[in-house]
C-alpha cells in the first residue's frame, strides 16, 4: 500500500495522513541512477577532464534536484492552461537554432548558447518535455472524442508539425522519433482505436522505404561521403560497413562492441577499463553504455535496467491509480520518453540501428537532456503528491 496510516504522539490519537511510498520510491531510484551516472561519467571521461565532466553534471544534477522539489508542490492542473503555450513555445525555440544563438557542431545546429551563460542547451531535450504537456492536456480535453479518428488526426497533424521542423531545423532525427513515439503511445491507449494505429504505423513503415529507396538512388559514392561533411551519411556507412571503415565512420561504432564484448559478465572491474582511453570518443556520453558492459559487465548493465524498470514501475503505479485523465497522460508520456531513449541509446550502443546521439538517461554526460528528465520526474512526483492529498482529504470528509 502507497498510502498509510500513522499516529500522531501529540494528540495520542490515530490520525489518517496519508503519505505516498511511491514518491519515496521515486526518489530512491532516481538517487541510485544519479550516483551510479556519476561515477560512470568518471570514469569514462579522459584523465584530463574527468573531474571537469564530473563537477558539471553534478552542478545539472543539484539543479535538477531543486526542479524536482519545486515541481512536486507545483499544481499540476495549472499544466492544463500551458497547452497552447507549450506547443507554439515548442516552435519558437526550434525557430531560434536558426538565429545567431544557433551553434552548429559536427554539421548540425541543434544547440542554442545565450551570452553570459556557461553552457549549450540542446532545444529537442526541452521541445520533447513541451510535447508531453501538450499531447497530455490535448487529449485531456478531448478525452470524450478521442474515438474519433478526426480528433487523433487533428493531434498528429500538431504533433507531426513540430516533430518535422525538429528534423528539418536542426536534423535531429531521434527527436523527431522520439516526440511521434510519445504521440503514438499516448493516442493509441487514449482512443483505443488499434485499426487506426495499426494503419498510422503501416503509412509510416511505408513512408520510410520510400525514403531510403529515394535517398540511396541519389547517394553519391562511398568515397565521396567520406570525404564531404555529412555526418548522417557517414554514420550510415559506419553502421552498415562496421569493419570495412573500422578506422574511419565505423571506428566508434565497432570499439563499443569490442567495449561490450571484453567486459564478460562481471566485467574488468571499475576504472579499469581500456576503450575510454583513446577509442571510444567522447565515451562519457553517448556510448556510455559500452563502458559499463567493459567494466562491470553484463551484471552491471543488468544492475542498471533493473533500476530503470524500477522507476518505471513507480510510474505505472501512479498511472495505475490515478483517477485524473491529464494526469495520467502526463506519467505515460514520461514513461514513453523514459523507454524511447533507454532502447535507442542501447541499440546504437550495440549497433543495432545507426549512431543518433542520444543520451542514456540519468546516466550520460548531458546537461539539459539531464535537467530536463529530472524535470518530468518532478512533474510525476507533483501528480502523485496531488494524487494522496485528495485521498486523505476525501478521508477527513467522510
Amino acid at each position: 500500500m502507497s498510502d498509510t496510516s500513522v499516529v500522531d504522539n501529540s494528540t495520542g490519537k490515530e490520525k489518517s495522513r496519508y503519505t505516498s511510498g511511491t514518491i519515496y520510491k521515486m526518489i530512491i531510484a532516481i538517487t541510485f541512477l544519479l550516483a551510479f551516472g556519476l561515477i560512470m561519467i568518471f570514469s569514462a571521461s579522459s584523465y584530463g577532464t574527468a573531474a571537469s565532466n564530473f563537477r558539471s553534471q553534478l552542478v545539472f544534477i543539484v539543479f535538477g534536484a531543486l526542479a524536482i522539489w519545486g515541481l512536486a508542490f507545483f499544481p499540476y492542473g495549472l499544466y492544463k492552461k500551458l497547452t497552447w503555450p507549450a506547443y507554439f513555445l515548442s516552435l519558437i525555440l526550434t525557430f531560434l537554432l536558426l538565429t545567431p544563438f544557433g551553434v552548429n557542431v559536427n554539421g548540425a545546429t541543434r544547440w542554442i548558447q545565450i551570452p553570459h551563460i556557461p553552457f549549450r542547451i540542446q532545444i529537442a531535450d526541452i521541445v520533447k518535455t513541451l510535447m508531453i504537456i501538450f499531447i497530455a492536456s490535448f487529449i485531456s480535453s478531448k478525452w470524450r472524442e478521442m474515438h474519433k479518428w478526426q480528433t487523433v488526426i487533428i493531434l498528429w497533424v500538431l504533433v507531426g508539425l513540430q516533430a518535422g521542423l525538429l528534423l528539418v531545423i536542426s536534423t535531429n532525427l531521434s527527436s523527431c522519433l522520439v516526440v511521434l513515439g510519445i504521440c503514438y503511445c499516448s493516442t493509441f491507449i487514449a482512443s483505443k482505436n488499434w485499426k487506426l494505429h495499426l494503419g498510422i504505423l503501416l503509412i509510416a513503415v511505408v513512408v520510410a522505404v520510400v525514403y531510403v529507396k529515394v535517398a540511396t538512388s541519389y547517394l553519391p559514392t562511398e568515397e565521396e561521403l567520406l570525404s564531404n561533411d555529412n555526418f548522417r551519411a557517414k554514420r550510415i556507412l559506419g553502421w552498415l560497413y562496421t569493419e570495412k571503415y573500422e578506422k574511419s565512420a565505423g571506428y566508434q561504432v565497432i570499439q563499443s562492441l569490442y567495449a561490450i564484448g571484453s567486459g564478460s559478465f562481471f566485467g574488468k572491474g571499475l576504472g579499469n577499463g581500456t576503450q575510454k582511453l583513446s577509442a571510444i570518443p567522447e565515451a562519457q556520453n553517448d556510448m556510455i553504455f559500452a563502458i559499463i558492459c567493459e567494466e562491470l559487465g553484463v551484471a552491471g548493465a543488468i544492475m542498471l535496467f533493473l533500476l530503470y524498470g524500477y522507476l518505471l514501475y513507480q510510474m505505472y503505479v501512479i498511472v495505475k491509480e490515478s483517477s485524473n485523465v491529464f494526469g495520467s497522460m502526463m506519467v505515460i508520456g514520461v514513461m514513453v520518453h523514459l523507454v524511447c531513449q533507454i532502447v535507442i541509446n542501447v541499440s546504437v550502443a550495440t549497433n543495432v540501428i545507426p549512431n543518433t546521439g542520444v543520451t542514456l538517461p540519468f546516466i550520460s554526460s548531458g546537461g539539459s537532456a539531464l535537467l530536463m528528465t529530472m524535470v518530468e520526474c518532478g512533474m510525476c512526483i507533483g501528480i502523485r503528491r496531488q494524487q494522496t492529498r485528495r485521498v486523505y482529504q476525501k478521508h477527513l470528509n467522510e
